[in-house]
């Protein structure tokens, strides 16, 4: 079942590269990172910064399609990392973006696909995940990055991911959106507090939808509201400034997008008013 799984996430994400899109692409620098026995490849977007002012860092975990050692798939697929990096978000949100590589074999989180939530107690962190966290903790010691707006994006494997390093380290992010994944509902009061945007698609076959259900009612349980939109890119949001405003000034958002399977995620990225959602974020008081 995990060979055809991954064999599925692998060809659902082919499609044409644009020209447009290989040239954001040569803007990532190849890199690797080694935290005790584990290297990872990784590649990185270094914003023109001549101030050298302090950016924000956008994390950004892949699916189980891009797993490899070519350090090149996961910018390929569903502008995952280079929608922040192309020029037109670059001149309205200039940051940093990192986009790490797990190993064929490997996941970000050692838990069950087909399982809508997992025990974070009984779930060690990863080689590869703890990897990650050490390098952004090389990466905010290198570079200007303003700690109060760290931001972590992932889709499927990297959905369950983007949880896990929240809910490894709650005062770490500012935001995040979550696409397609699935966490410990038991943990949601730990990270209540940290903007979320979740994605899923109604019909997806390949990560129960329940998995992202479980974390807006568990979050909601924390006493917090969740706005739930249901297509971010109807125009009766993205035309309305009432609902952009609500959009913006919501600090949990759940889309489920209707009549959809497992990969929603180029839509997602591709849309403005997510992007600008998440740049507005911030924590507060950080030192």
């Amino acid at each position: 079942m995990k060979n055809i799984l991954s064999i599925i996430f692998l060809f659902i994400g082919i499609k044409m590269i644009t020209a447009q899109e290989i040239e954001v692409m040569n803007k990532f620098q190849n890199n690797s990172h080694t935290l005790d026995i584990t290297t990872i490849p990784y590649r990185m977007f270094v914003p023109q910064n001549e101030a050298n002012e302090k950016l924000p860092l956008i994390v950004a975990l892949h699916g189980a399609g891009e797993r490899g050692c070519d350090n090149q798939k996961q910018i390929e697929f569903h502008r995952l990392a280079t929608v922040w990096a192309d020029s037109a978000n670059q001149k309205e949100y200039p940051c940093f973006v990192i986009a790490p590589q797990c190993p064929l074999e490997n996941r970000w989180v050692d838990a069950n696909w087909d399982n809508d939530k997992y025990d974070f107690t009984q779930t060690p962190i990863s080689n590869e995940l703890a990897t990650v966290s050490n390098l952004i903790d090389s990466i905010i010691f290198k570079y200007p990055i303003d700690k109060s707006r760290i931001y972590v994006t992932g889709l499927s494997m990297g959905g369950f991911g983007s949880w896990y390093l929240l809910m490894n380290n709650p005062n770490r992010f500012a935001a995040a959106i979550i696409m397609s994944g699935a966490a410990d509902p038991e943990m949601a009061c730990q990270i209540k507090d940290i903007p979320i945007w979740i994605f899923h698609g109604e019909i997806d076959f390949a990560v129960p939808v329940e998995g992202s259900r479980n974390m807006i009612r568990a979050i909601s349980n924390c006493r917090k509201d969740i706005l739930l939109i249901s297509d971010p890119n109807d125009k009766a949001f993205l035309e309305s400034d009432l609902e952009v405003k609500r959009i913006l000034n919501s600090e949990h958002i759940y889309t489920e997008y209707k009549n959809k399977g497992h990969v929603i995620w180029h839509e997602s990225y591709s849309n403005w008013l997510v992007r600008e959602w998440l740049f507005s974020k911030t924590i507060k008081n950080h030192l």
